[in-house]
C-alpha cells in the first residue's frame, strides 16, 4: 500500500533531502528543501509545525486535502478522526525523534470505505531553531468497502431484504437484495440464485409462519432475536439463531448456524442422563429440577422423591463446620449412611431458566485411604505406636509448654537372638507384645513410641521419682516370659532416662542425653536403668572417638594381621596359623580387640574388616610351606554378605593359595541364623575345596543336630573349658565328650587357650588333635610367623 518510491516521485525528494542534510551538516531547512523545490509533489504534500505535542497543518496540497476529505490548512492533527490522527502523529513523532525520513501506512474511513496510502515524513529545521515535518502521500490510495468486506469475511449469514407490500400497504413478502456466501450456503443456494428472490419462493414453508410475522414486526421498530429449526429445500433441517434489525423498509438479518450447538446440547443431555457420576440440576431456589440415574442409585432416592428435594437437603447436619458448602462436603444417603463427596457445580441454562449443574464424586474411600496414609506417616505399621516423627513432635510441644517430664529410651535385650533363632515373624510378634505391655504401664498422660528396630521411647509428664518408678515397672513387665512359637521366651530391656528441665530444654539434646544414658545402661550388663549424668557424655564421646579412629584406620589400612600357631598334640609341629586382627594406634598404642571389635560389629564395619583380613591372610599364607594352613574367622555379619562365596573364590584366585590350605572359622551364632540358608552357603564354600571349622564350641545355643546337618572339618573347644582342666571335673568331662564326639564323626578337634604343659598333656591323653595357646606362642606379626614356619625345629620342641 505504500507504493513504489520511484513511480510516486518520493525517491527524488528523498535524494534532495539527504543531499541538503549533507551540505547543511544537520537537518535540511524549509528553504533548502521545500521553498520553490517541490514542483508536482506540492499537491501531494502537507507541512506540519507547531509544538511537538500539539502539531498543526500549516499548509496542505490539493491532492493531500482530497485524500484527507476535508479542508486542512490550520487544522490541528488532534482534530482529525482518532485512527487517522494516531497514524499521522506516529509518522510525525518518529521522523522528529529519529531525525530521519519515516515511511508508514495511514488510513481514514468515510462512508463505509477505508482509504489507505503510504505516508512519507521528512523532518526539517527552521531558521528560528524550530522543527517542521513535510508529509507526502507515497503511492496509490487503496479503497476498501468495509460493508462488503464484512459481508465476505464473517462466518455468519447476512441478508439484506426489502418489504413487498400489497395495494393496501400490508407486507406480503420480502425480496432478498443482498446476501453473503455464508447465508447462501445455509439456504442451500448460491448468491446468484438467491439474490432478488422472494423469501417465500426460496423458503416456501415460511408462508404464514411466525418467522414472517417477526420480520414484519421488525419493520415497525421491534428488534428481534430468536432460535428455530427450519426445513431446507433439500430436506435437511437448519437450526438457526436469527437476529433482525430494520432501517426503514430494509431489514438486516443475521443468521447463525447453531446446529453444532444443538448437537452439543443433545450430547450434553445424553452425557447427563447416562453419566456414572451422580448429577442434578437445581433452580435458583435450590430445588432439584432434573436428576440422573446415577444420583438416584447412589443416594437411594426414587426419582420423584429426589425431584422434591433441595440440594441442601443432602448435606449432613452433623458436620456443618467441617463440611460447609464448598468443594468438599459430607452427604447423607436415604439409608442414613454418610459419604464424603467432592462437589463440582456451575451455571447452565435449562429450559429457559437459570440453573446450576452439580456433580458429586464420592471420595469416601479416598478420604479413608488418606486418613490411613496420614496415620501411617506418624505411626509404626507393625505395632500401631507413634513413630519417631510424632514422638519428636509431642516432645517438642511438651517442652515448649514448660512441662516437667521424663524421657525414657528403651532397647530390648537379646532381641536379635530371638529374631535369629525363631525367625522374623516371631520377632515381629514379640515387638507387638512389647508394645502392649508398654501401653499397660502408662496412664493417659504417657506416650510410648517405636523409634525403629527394637528401640522404643516413653514420654511421661512427671518428676524424677515417678519417672524412675515407671522405668522399674517397665523392666519388670518386659522381664516376664513372652509366649512365642509355642514356647516361653525371656528377654529384657535397658533404659536410659533424661529429665526436663533438669537436663535441658532442647528436644534434640534431651533425646541425645537419654540415648547416652541408655548406652551406659547396656554397658552395665543390661536389664537395668540409668539416669543421665554429665560424666556419661565423656564415655560416649570416647566411644565415638574410637569409632572415628577405627574408620580412619580401615581407610588407611593401618591395622595389622598377627598369627598364632596351631600345633599338633603328638608331634608338636605347626599345622597352621590363625589370623588375628590387631590395631596399633599412634596415640592409644595397641587397642584391645575386645575394645574395637564390638564397635566394628555395632557400626557395620566388621564385614569390611573381615574381607580385608581374609585377603591379607591368604596372600601371606601363600608363601608358607605347603603343609601349613591358615585359619580366618568369618563374623556373622560377613557371613550374611550376598556374595561371600564369590569373594572367597576371588581372594583365593588372586592370592594363589591352594583352597585346601584355607580354613574358615564360624561361630555357633551363624548356625542359629536362618540355618537352612546358611548351611547351603557352607556347602558352597566347601565346594571351593577349603575347610570349615566351628569356633568356641560349647559356649552358645547350638544343638548337636548342627553337627549332623553339616560335616564340619574341625571343632574348636572354647578356652574356658581348657582353663578349667584340672580344677573342675565337669570341664574335663565336657572336653572328653567333645573330643570323643569329634573322633566318632571324623572331625578334627582343637583346644584353645593352652597355657600350661599339664593342660597339653591332659588334652593329648584325651585324644585332642591340635592345640593353640600362649604355651607355644602369642599372636605375632607376619615377619615372625614366616621365620617360625620356615624353621626346621620350632622353639617349643627344642625346649622339650
Amino acid at each position: 500500500m505504500g507504493g513504489n518510491a520511484k513511480s510516486d516521485g518520493t525517491l527524488g525528494l528523498l535524494y534532495r533531502w539527504r543531499a541538503a542534510r549533507a551540505t547543511a551538516g544537520g537537518l535540511p531547512t524549509y528553504e533548502d528543501l521545500v521553498l520553490g523545490n517541490l514542483g508536482r509533489m506540492a499537491s501531494r504534500a502537507a507541512l506540519v509545525g507547531g509544538p511537538p505535542d500539539h502539531p498543526r497543518l500549516l499548509w496542505i496540497g490539493e491532492a493531500f486535502e482530497g485524500w484527507l476529505g476535508r479542508a486542512g490548512a490550520g487544522l490541528a492533527i488532534d482534530d482529525l478522526p482518532g485512527d487517522l490522527a494516531h497514524s499521522l502523529r506516529e509518522v510525525i513523532g518518529d521522523a522528529l525523534a529519529a531525525a530521519e525520513p519515516v515511511r508508514a501506512p495511514c488510513a481514514r474511513v468515510a462512508g463505509g470505505v477505508a482509504y489507505t496510502t503510504g505516508m512519507l515524513g521528512l523532518p526539517l529545521a527552521t531558521r528560528e531553531s524550530g522543527h517542521l515535518v513535510l508529509l507526502c502521500l507515497a503511492g496509490e490510495t487503496a479503497r476498501t468497502n468495509l460493508l462488503r468486506t464484512l459481508f465476505r469475511s464473517t462466518r455468519q449469514g447476512m441478508v439484506a431484504a426489502s418489504a413487498l407490500r400489497d395495494a393496501s400497504g400490508a407486507v406480503r413478502d420480502f425480496r432478498i437484495l443482498a446476501l453473503n456466501a455464508a447465508a447462501a450456503t445455509m439456504l442451500r443456494a448460491t448468491v446468484e440464485t438467491a439474490q432478488w428472490q422472494r423469501l417465500t419462493v426460496l423458503l416456501p414453508h415460511l408462508r404464514g409462519s411466525a418467522v414472517l410475522e417477526r420480520l414484519v414486526a421488525a419493520l415497525e421498530g421491534t428488534t428481534s432475536s430468536f432460535e428455530g429449526s427450519y426445513p431446507r429445500p433439500d430436506g435437511s433441517v437448519l437450526h438457526l439463531r436469527i437476529e433482525i434489525a430494520a432501517i426503514g423498509e430494509l431489514l438486516g438479518v443475521t443468521l447463525t448456524d447453531i446446529g453444532d450447538l444443538k448437537a452439543r446440547e443433545a450430547s450434553a443431555r445424553l452425557l447427563f442422563e447416562h453419566n456414572p457420576v451422580p448429577m442434578w440440576l437445581a433452580g435458583e431456589d435450590g430445588a432439584v429440577l432434573a436428576v440422573n440415574d446415577a444420583a438416584t442409585r447412589h443416594y437411594g432416592f426414587p426419582r420423584e422423591d429426589f425431584l422434591g428435594l433441595s440440594a441442601g437437603d443432602l448435606v449432613a447436619p452433623e458436620a456443618p463446620e467441617t463440611f460447609a458448602p464448598g468443594p468438599s462436603q459430607r452427604h447423607r444417603r436415604r439409608d442414613g449412611s454418610l459419604i464424603d463427596v467432592e462437589v463440582f457445580s456451575g451455571p447452565i441454562p435449562f429450559e429457559g431458566l437459570s440453573a446450576t449443574l452439580t456433580a458429586c464424586v464420592d471420595v469416601t474411600e479416598q478420604r479413608r485411604a488418606e486418613q490411613r496414609i496420614a496415620h501411617m506417616a506418624l505411626h509404626d505399621a507393625l505395632t500401631g505406636l507413634p513413630n519417631r516423627v510424632l514422638f519428636h513432635r509431642r516432645l517438642a510441644e511438651a517442652m515448649a509448654a514448660g512441662t516437667r517430664l521424663g524421657l525414657l529410651c528403651l532397647d530390648l535385650d537379646h532381641f536379635k537372638l530371638v529374631n535369629d533363632t525363631l525367625g522374623h515373624p516371631a520377632g515381629d510378634a514379640l515387638l507387638r507384645q512389647v508394645a502392649e505391655r508398654l501401653r499397660a504401664c502408662l496412664d493417659a498422660d504417657g506416650l510410648v513410641a517405636r523409634l525403629g528396630g527394637d528401640e522404643f521411647a516413653v514420654l511421661r509428664p512427671a518428676g524424677r521419682d515417678a519417672v524412675l518408678g515407671l522405668a522399674d515397672r517397665i523392666i519388670a513387665a518386659l522381664g516376664r516370659p513372652f509366649a512365642l512359637e509355642g514356647q516361653d521366651v525371656t528377654i529384657g530391656v535397658s533404659i536410659g532416662i533424661a529429665l526436663a528441665p533438669e537436663h535441658g530444654d532442647d528436644p534434640d539434646a534431651l533425646l541425645r542425653k537419654a540415648d547416652t544414658a541408655l548406652y551406659a545402661a547396656k554397658a552395665d550388663g543390661r536389664r537395668t536403668r540409668r539416669l543421665f549424668e554429665p560424666a556419661m557424655d565423656a564415655a560416649l564421646q570416647s566411644r565415638r572417638a574410637l569409632e572415628r579412629d577405627l574408620r580412619a584406620a580401615i581407610a588407611a589400612e593401618s591395622l595389622e594381621v598377627h598369627y598364632q600357631p596351631l600345633v599338633a598334640t603328638g608331634s608338636l609341629a605347626v599345622t597352621g596359623c590363625e589370623a588375628l586382627l590387631r590395631w596399633r594406634h599412634p596415640e592409644r598404642g595397641f587397642v584391645s580387640p575386645g575394645e574395637f571389635i564390638p564397635v566394628a560389629e555395632e557400626t557395620g564395619m566388621i564385614a569390611t574388616l573381615g574381607e580385608w583380613v581374609l585377603r591379607r591372610a591368604c596372600r601371606e599364607a601363600a608363601g608358607w610351606p605347603e603343609a601349613v594352613r591358615v585359619a580366618v574367622n568369618l563374623s556373622p555379619a560377613q557371613f550374611r554378605t550376598p556374595d561371600l562365596v564369590g569373594t572367597v573364590a576371588r581372594v583365593l584366585t588372586e592370592s594363589g593359595l591352594d583352597p585346601a590350605r584355607l580354613e574358615l572359622e564360624i561361630t555357633e551364632q551363624v548356625m542359629l541364623e536362618e540355618s537352612t540358608a546358611n548351611i547351603a552357603v557352607l556347602h558352597r564354600l566347601r565346594g571351593l575345596g577349603l575347610r570349615i571349622a566351628i569356633d568356641d564350641f560349647g559356649t552358645g545355643y547350638a544343638s548337636l543336630s548342627y553337627l549332623r546337618a553339616f560335616p564340619f572339618d574341625k571343632i574348636k573347644i572354647d578356652r574356658s573349658f581348657t582353663a578349667a582342666l584340672g580344677r573342675e571335673a565337669t570341664a574335663g568331662a565336657i572336653v572328653q565328650a567333645v573330643i570323643g564326639l569329634g573322633a566318632s564323626l571324623g572331625i578334627t578337634t582343637l583346644a584353645e587357650g593352652v597355657e600350661t604343659a599339664a593342660q597339653l598333656t591332659a588334652l593329648h591323653r584325651s585324644g585332642c588333635d591340635e592345640v593353640q595357646g600362649f604355651l607355644f606362642s602369642r599372636p605375632v606379626p607376619a615377619e615372625e610367623i614366616r621365620r617360625l614356619v620356615a624353621a626346621s625345629t620350632v622353639p617349643w620342641v627344642a625346649a622339650a
